[in-house]
């Protein structure tokens, strides 16, 4: 009696070309890729230097996208910056006329452009970043960086008890000074320290620019105060004038130099990041080289395999076509 194994060949002959398929796949994988499909057979085992290139491959990613962050942040503030300079060029291009002796009704009217540009100035310094607030070193609270109401309120204050120009501009310094109203009252509680974008391995990169920065508040103080002259405790007669039309300028020259000064630093810390970027980019292709020259298939070896396993397939093919034809006369012959 035949059992079921020994029925098994006549029923369903064993495909003798399914290993062979099967390596051939795999070389054929292997071909397009460039790299060992068995990874272990490749590094003989051997995981230590693969898994130490991947993760200094990870570690750069993560590099990477911090500093995409920070050219991103970096350029908001540059924008934010160029900005403040052109309102305050606006304001500044009407003191001349509106100062001049005789004049009426122009000191209104500059005073009205200031007044406008102080809001703009703190549209710009209010601006945020995924939730958080440039200005304000990332502030999160959504409080904005400077209470700009406070800010007009006290400074017409000033104004309004000051007996000449003299004391109005030294009230206007004390006030916008280190220590002065304008930080006690006017300026958010936001974190102190720079924004810090980390860089891993115990690196960062900071980006020292916030709304208490000197240059942003000689911007405000100098557009406050022209915004402030119809309020004045004295009157805006050709002798205030004179003196205002030689003092204003001078200032107005100063503030764009801080906003100068300040965007050279964040220029040069936007170098170090493309820098970086570029530094991060040299070593990733050097990273990626070692780890595909750790798990490569050379391709000439992998095409030679290829074709002995194509030949043996059909050598394969050709034998079970030949026997396939066979007939039992054939072997009574």
């Amino acid at each position: 009696m035949l059992n079921k194994t020994t029925l098994t060949p006549l029923i369903a002959p064993r495909d003798l070309s399914a290993d062979t398929r099967a390596r051939l796949d795999v070389l054929t994988e292997e071909l397009a890729s460039g790299r060992f499909a068995d990874i272990g057979r490749a590094l003989s085992s051997d995981f230590s230097t693969f898994s130490r290139i991947s993760h200094a491959l990870r570690t750069q990613d993560a590099r990477q996208g911090a500093l995409s962050r920070a050219g991103t942040w970096l350029d908001s503030v540059q924008t934010a910056m160029s900005s403040i300079q052109s309102i305050g060029s606006r304001v500044t291009e009407g003191l001349t006329s509106a100062l001049a002796p005789g004049g009426s009704g122009q000191v209104d009217e500059i005073a009205a452009t200031a007044s406008g540009a102080l809001t703009d100035i703190a549209v710009a310094i209010g601006y945020k970043l995924g939730g958080r607030a440039v200005f304000a070193n990332g502030d999160p609270s959504g409080r904005p960086p400077v209470d700009i109401d406070a800010l007009v309120s006290e400074t017409i204050a000033l104004a309004t008890s000051a007996t000449d120009v003299s004391e109005l501009l030294q009230a206007f310094d004390d006030y916008f000074a280190t220590g002065g109203g304008f930080e006690t009252n006017v300026l958010s509680a936001y974190p102190a320290d720079p924004t810090l974008f980390p860089l891993g391995g115990g690196m960062s990169l900071s980006i020292p620019v916030a709304a208490g920065d000197m240059s942003i508040r000689d911007a405000l103080k100098q557009t406050a105060l022209i915004a402030s002259l119809p309020d004045a405790g004295f009157e805006i007669d050709d002798t205030a004038r004179t003196m205002l039309s030689r003092e204003l300028p001078v200032r107005a020259s100063m503030v764009v130099s801080g906003l100068v000064s300040t965007q050279a630093e964040l220029g040069g810390v936007q170098a170090r990041v493309s820098q970086f970027l570029d530094t991060l980019g040299t070593e990733r292709a050097k990273l990626e080289a070692r780890k595909s020259e750790a798990v490569g298939a050379d391709p000439f070896q992998t095409a030679a395999k290829v074709q002995a396993e194509m030949t043996r397939l059909e050598t394969i093919y050709s034998v079970t076509a030949r026997r396939a034809n066979l007939r039992l006369t054939d072997y009574l012959r």
